[in-house]
C-alpha cells in the first residue's frame, strides 16, 4: 500500500508504515473500540500513515530521483507538477460547489469508505448515504467538466 500511494519513497518506508498499522490497530483494540469493516480500516489506516510518514520526512518534493529513476518510477516534470497542482485545486473548488451534505458524502466516498461506514458517520439511512455518494460523485464529474477536466 505504501508504494501504492507513495511511489519509491513510500516503498522505502513501507515497514514503517506497516508497524504504525499494526500499532494503530492495537491501539484501538486496547479502547475496547470495535472496528466494523477491518479491511477498510486497515486499508485507510495504511494510507494515512503513508502521507504522514511521508510528509513528516518531507520527502513528497523532494523524493530521491536517482531511487526513482531505478525502481522505474520517472519522476514528474514540472509541467506535470504544474498540471497535477491545478487538478487538485479545480478538484477542491468543484466540492466546495456541492451541497453540504452531498460534498461530506462524497469525499467519504473519494476517502475510501464504504456506503455503510457514511451512514454510520452521519446517522444516514442506508439509501440516503448511497443517494447522495452518488448524486455528488455525478455532480463533481460534471463541475470538474466544465472546468475542463475529464477523465
Amino acid at each position: 500500500m505504501a508504494a501504492k500511494v507513495g511511489g519509491a519513497a513510500g516503498r522505502q518506508i513501507a515497514d514503517d508504515v506497516e508497524q504504525q498499522v499494526f500499532l494503530n490497530l492495537w491501539k484501538q483494540l486496547d479502547r475496547e473500540q470495535s472496528i466494523d469493516n477491518h479491511a477498510s480500516y486497515i486499508y485507510r489506516c495504511a494510507v494515512r500513515e503513508t502521507v504522514r510518514l511521508l510528509s513528516r520526512e518531507g520527502r513528497e518534493e523532494s523524493a530521491d530521483e536517482e531511487t526513482a529513476l531505478a525502481a522505474g518510477d520517472p519522476a514528474p516534470s514540472p509541467a506535470e507538477r504544474l498540471v497535477s497542482a491545478e487538478r487538485a485545486a479545480a478538484i477542491a473548488d468543484a466540492l466546495k460547489a456541492l451541497p453540504i451534505e452531498r460534498r461530506r458524502a462524497t469525499q467519504a466516498y473519494l476517502a475510501g469508505f464504504s456506503v455503510q461506514e457514511t451512514m454510520t458517520m452521519y446517522g444516514w439511512t442506508y439509501q440516503r448515504a448511497r443517494n447522495l455518494s452518488t448524486r455528488g460523485m455525478a455532480e463533481l464529474r460534471d463541475e470538474l467538466r466544465k472546468r475542463g477536466i475529464n477523465g
